[in-house]
């Protein structure tokens, strides 16, 4: 179905017109053409830039009393520009396999643990075959044991700030021009109080997307198979950031192409 409603213009020789399409329509389309009119103006080529990627959500209980707070609600403003979300029905037993069933082209776990099992095998299976993985921080994938990670972790992360703590937030550090996020402004009014920290293996330098002030990896990826998994190292509320609220993730969802 269609609205069109003339412009302003009084010749009436423009006009816009919505189409509601399922996403699977409009993911296959190629060109668009206004019948009756030869001429090259009534013809639109589709590139993949038109295309509408399906995200599936995942993460941990939610409360329910405060749901402008959880997680999900963060990624799910976060990923709306680019992309239609989606996430399990509530009380799901295996909310990852009832999202795969739908072909999602990204999965995000907000602080999810995988143990072995269906679930895992699925996520593994997903990303060798193209899909892309994004994860985000916090106490239970600190000391998970699963391998859907860019990099190896130590456990516990670490706290910044805070009582117990010498240490003081810290900042973002400029992207390097290597990063798909190079030329992004790196606002100084992002904080990180809390991380998870990579261990520091051979290649972890190039699989680091952007880093703190101090040096350590803040985002870091790795292409597994025909896929890709992306890690932020902080969680997906303001529990551990700001980061979640600066606009900045919003920004680097769409230069990642994710």
């Amino acid at each position: 179905s269609s609205d069109v409603c003339s412009s302003d213009l009084g010749d009436k020789l423009r006009a816009t017109a919505t189409f509601d399409l399922p996403i699977e329509v409009r993911n296959d389309a190629t060109l668009l053409r206004i019948e009756g009119e030869n001429s090259a103006g009534a013809v639109a080529l589709l590139d993949s830039q038109s295309t509408v990627k399906r995200v599936a959500l995942i993460g941990g209980a939610a409360d329910e009393t405060q749901p402008l707070l959880s997680p999900l609600h963060y990624l799910e403003k976060a990923f709306a520009p680019f992309a239609q979300t989606r996430q399990a029905r509530p009380g799901a037993a295996e909310p990852a396999l009832e999202l795969l069933s739908e072909h999602p082209n990204v999965v995000v776990l907000a602080d999810v643990s995988l143990p072995p099992g269906e679930s895992l095998d699925a996520l593994s299976k997903f990303v060798d075959e193209g899909g892309a993985l994004v994860r985000f921080a916090g106490p239970r994938l600190a000391n998970a044991a699963d391998d859907l990670l860019p990099t190896r972790l130590r456990r516990n992360g670490r706290v910044l700030g805070g009582a117990m703590s010498w240490e003081t937030p810290k900042a973002l550090a400029d992207f390097d021009a290597t990063s798909p996020f190079a030329g992004l402004p790196a606002s100084k009014d992002v904080s990180v109080q809390r991380q998870v920290l990579a261990e520091p293996d051979p290649g972890l330098a190039a699989k680091t997307w952007a880093r703190l002030d101090d040096g350590t990896p803040l985002v870091t990826a790795e292409r597994r198979g025909k896929g890709m998994i992306v890690l932020f190292h902080v969680n997906a509320d303001t529990s551990w950031s700001n980061l979640p609220i600066s606009g900045l993730v919003v920004d680097k969802i769409g230069r990642a192409h994710v």
